[in-house]
């Protein structure tokens, strides 16, 4: 597993392993997996509960992944540019925001 030094923007140093990269990636979706199971699990009872049928709760949930994942790129360019401090602070005062002004752990 040979590394390779590619400066990044600021001319600092960066280690890019592709190796490292593609097993993060298979963790990450064996990860999801499990999750993706549970969820098979979860959607009859919801279904029932809600008195809604399957295919209205599938359609939900296929609108939420849709929009989180349009997400994630405009996040990506926004931490890019204003850094991770920022975007860290904006969240948390949403987070205080959204709870009425008081913090919360």
């Amino acid at each position: 597993m040979a590394a390779s030094v590619v400066p990044g923007p600021k001319a600092e140093p960066r280690v890019v392993n592709h190796w490292l990269q593609i097993c993060a990636g298979i963790v990450a979706m064996v990860a999801i997996v499990n999750l993706q199971y549970a969820w098979s699990l979860f959607t009859k009872p919801l279904a029932v509960s809600l008195h809604t049928t399957l295919a209205a709760v599938q359609v939900a949930f296929a609108a939420f992944i849709l929009a989180e994942t349009r997400l994630v790129p405009s996040e990506a360019c926004r931490i890019d540019c204003h850094g991770p401090r920022a975007m860290i602070a904006l969240q948390n005062r949403s987070r205080i925001d959204s709870k009425g002004g008081k913090r919360h752990g």
